[in-house]
């Protein structure tokens, strides 16, 4: 469907600032580093073409750095606001609970000091949703959530339950003007396990850089990691249980122990998560029982960690690579199943969530039902020993990814924001969300 502005009296570009509440994700986080992941990118890549488009947005995060500036310009007409709210220092969601009424009274006095007036409140993830429901009862707003992952959906793939942040969750899901689902995935999440009116929820998918995530020579990176005349298959990350790479471990141990793949060599990008490192039980956090997994299985340098990833540096991995393996628990969409595919790289992945949206099975990758390490060395050594094979749906891939533009998602949430802000000028039905 044509998404118009419902706006009465001219673009929704004359209108006044956005509020984005996103309080432990910055936009300028490092990605692959901490909490730090999709949902920080989508918030800085959103605010971007928001901000193309004239639509200014004030992004307000807990400061996690001393020595961070207060404000920065994020893009014209977009500025990130870091605020005090506990120590100025990287923090574990799961200690975050603790700082919201800090954060809550840290936001409200900051707007009145600059007697700023918001046209909505756009909030992601149930802890700035929490802030949010606050905020908009003092600033008589409407208000748009994302949730980017969620509690009960989680649970149900098996991960620890948190039934705290379930309720909280619901009471957030039932008080907004709009829930957005990042797939089609999502919004059945919060329709079955939260009892939401889907007429409520719009389905916004992330876009992907075509440039910046496109097939290159790697020679020289190949040279400078040692992975001349070897075959690379990549994990992309945040060290967690949620992500699966004990899976990717254990499916490449199973693919070495068959005769044909002496030259294959593993690569883990991404560092420990604050869910990772309390959840490992292990000294050396996630990445620590990982390596441990890697010697007990008698993989030696067969599989590499590498950390934390920079997006360039990714980039030329992804491209380098045969084959990426996304074997999540759960995820609401698959940015680095979709990242992967834009460089012309095809997956294997777990057939949950958003990613079986994203991967179409047997065309760009595999996808597959289960968690048996077996069956996904099978598939990643079907595309390994077919070179042509993992050309053609490498094609695939590439082609596919392009359907995900950041443009494109801008203009669904340009559309959405008019909808819900002039509700009585066209029916939220209208919008072209549903």
């Amino acid at each position: 469907m044509t998404f118009e502005s419902r706006r009465p009296d001219g673009p929704s570009s004359a209108r006044r600032a956005i509020a984005v509440l996103s309080m432990h994700a910055s936009p300028v986080g490092r990605l692959g580093q901490g909490e730090n992941g999709g949902m920080n990118l989508t918030i800085r890549e959103l605010c971007a073409g928001l901000s193309a488009r004239g639509v200014p947005t004030d992004v307000f995060v807990r400061r996690d750095d001393p020595r961070a500036p207060a404000e920065e310009l994020l893009a014209p007409g977009s500025r990130l606001v870091r605020l005090d709210a506990g120590p100025p220092e990287p923090v574990p969601k799961s200690r975050l609970l603790a700082e919201l009424p800090l954060f809550t009274r840290a936001l409200l006095a900051h707007v009145e000091s600059e007697r700023r007036a918001y046209r909505l409140v756009h909030s992601h993830y149930w802890l700035s949703g929490w802030v949010a429901r606050r905020a908009v009862l003092r600033w008589g707003v409407p208000w748009v959530h994302s949730f980017h992952t969620l509690a009960r959906m989680k649970s149900a793939a098996g991960m620890p339950d948190e039934p705290l942040r379930g309720e909280a969750e619901e009471v957030i899901a039932h008080a907004v003007a709009r829930l957005v689902a990042m797939s089609p995935a999502e919004e059945r999440a919060l329709v079955d396990l939260y009892g939401v009116d889907p007429e409520t929820v719009c389905v916004v998918p992330p876009g992907v850089d075509m440039e910046q995530y496109a097939p290159r020579p790697t020679g020289s990176v190949r040279t400078r990691l040692g992975l001349l005349d070897r075959r690379v298959v990549v994990y992309a990350g945040r060290l967690e249980r949620l992500k699966g790479a004990d899976l990717f471990v254990d499916a490449i141990a199973e693919l070495l122990a068959r005769p044909g793949y002496d030259d294959v060599v593993a690569l883990v990008c991404g560092g420990d998560s604050g869910d990772g490192r309390r959840q490992a039980r292990h000294a050396g956090g996630e990445r620590g029982r990982l390596e441990e997994l890697v010697t007990e299985r008698g993989l030696g340098d067969r599989v590499r960690f590498l950390g934390a990833v920079a997006p360039r540096r990714l980039a030329e991995l992804y491209a380098l690579a045969d084959v990426c393996v996304v074997p999540s628990h759960t995820e609401s969409f698959g940015l680095v199943a979709l990242e992967a595919q834009a460089s012309g790289t095809p997956v294997v992945a777990a057939a949950v969530g958003g990613l079986v949206d994203v991967v179409e099975d047997g065309v760009t990758g595999f996808l597959l039902e289960g968690r048996d390490p077996a069956a996904f060395a099978e598939r990643i050594g079907e595309v390994l020993a077919d070179p042509a094979r993992r050309e053609r749906m490498g094609a695939a891939a590439r082609e596919r990814a392009g359907r995900y533009t950041w443009d494109r998602s801008v203009e669904r949430l340009v559309a959405l924001y008019d909808c819900v802000e002039f509700p009585e000028t066209a029916a939220l039905e209208s919008c072209g969300c549903l």
